[in-house]
């Protein structure tokens, strides 16, 4: 297994992190993180597993987060679009004409985007634990805003890593939460970046113009996987329900117990496996 780590300048003043694996000349799949999370929420198993499937995968961390640029979201807002451009912007970089996109969250969102907006450039889309942003789907409980306000991150790992256990262990849903998991994956965001407040606090911001997709989906004419936790306490499972009911070639899965984020290996496997198994039916 190949693995390479570049920065791939985007703008004048902005570079992403990017890591690929296996032969570029392989059919690519690239993986688009949620808001608040880094390229490490796909693990290098996933990508090596698919590597070995003859798969060339890329995953990134978005601008204004890891490795990647900072920016002053005041002075150069951005917006999903934005964000669905950058993912375009690094498989233009690596001379990749089209690739299976699969997004989790915000990344589901951007996922969706590209298939809408540039649907010459996806092969296969897969959208994990995210929505059609319509009307229709509920808002998360109460609880979970209570939850989020709780946590006020310093950038002090040992005085904020309790508060963040508390989120995960909530977001995890109602399986056993592995708090090893849930620590590593902590211990990565603060190794690549300052973490102060809110964490993603300005891809809020950057989904603020985000419309109803659900007519859009409906155009939709590729293979997609729609992924969705049934204990997930931050998209509510009828975004991915709803999602699969707009997508005409879709199929949908909802996983018992699986929350918003999976710290939780067996649930973690089938996460993986399910779009393994998806993107390997569905190659070109």
């Amino acid at each position: 297994m190949t693995k390479n780590v570049q920065f791939i300048k985007i703008e004048t003043n902005l570079k992403l992190w990017v890591e690929t694996y296996g032969d570029y000349q392989n059919e690519a799949v690239i993986f688009i993180s949620g808001a608040g999370a880094n390229s490490s929420f796909w693990s290098d198993r996933l990508c090596e597993n698919l590597t070995r499937k003859n798969f060339f995968v890329i995953k990134y961390d978005h601008r204004d987060f890891g490795y990647s640029s900072k920016i002053d979201f005041e002075k150069y807002p951005y917006d999903t679009i934005k964000l669905a451009k950058d993912a375009l912007a690094i498989l233009d970089s690596l001379n990749v004409e089209k690739a299976h996109v699969v997004g989790h969250s915000m990344g589901g969102f951007i996922a969706q985007l590209i298939a809408i907006h540039f649907p010459e450039r996806i092969v296969t889309l897969t959208s994990a634990s995210s929505s059609t942003n319509s009307p229709k789907v509920p808002l998360p409980p109460e609880k979970t805003w209570e939850i989020f306000m709780q946590t006020s991150p310093q950038n002090d790992y040992e005085k904020d890593l309790n508060g963040f256990l508390q989120v995960w262990k909530y977001l995890n849903g109602t399986a056993d939460f592995d708090e090893e998991l849930a620590i590593n994956y902590t211990k990565n965001l603060y190794k690549r970046q300052e973490i102060k407040g809110a964490l993603g606090e300005s891809y809020v911001k950057a989904q603020a113009n985000l419309t109803d997709r659900s007519d859009q989906l409906k155009q939709l004419n590729i293979p997609a996987l729609i992924i969705h936790g049934e204990g997930d306490y931050l998209v509510d499972k009828y975004g991915g329900i709803q999602t699969a009911e707009c997508i005409p070639n879709s199929k949908l899965i909802l996983v018992p117990q699986m929350g918003h984020l999976l710290f939780n290996h067996k649930i973690l496997r089938k996460f993986e496996n399910e779009i393994i198994q998806f993107l390997i039916d569905n190659k070109q």
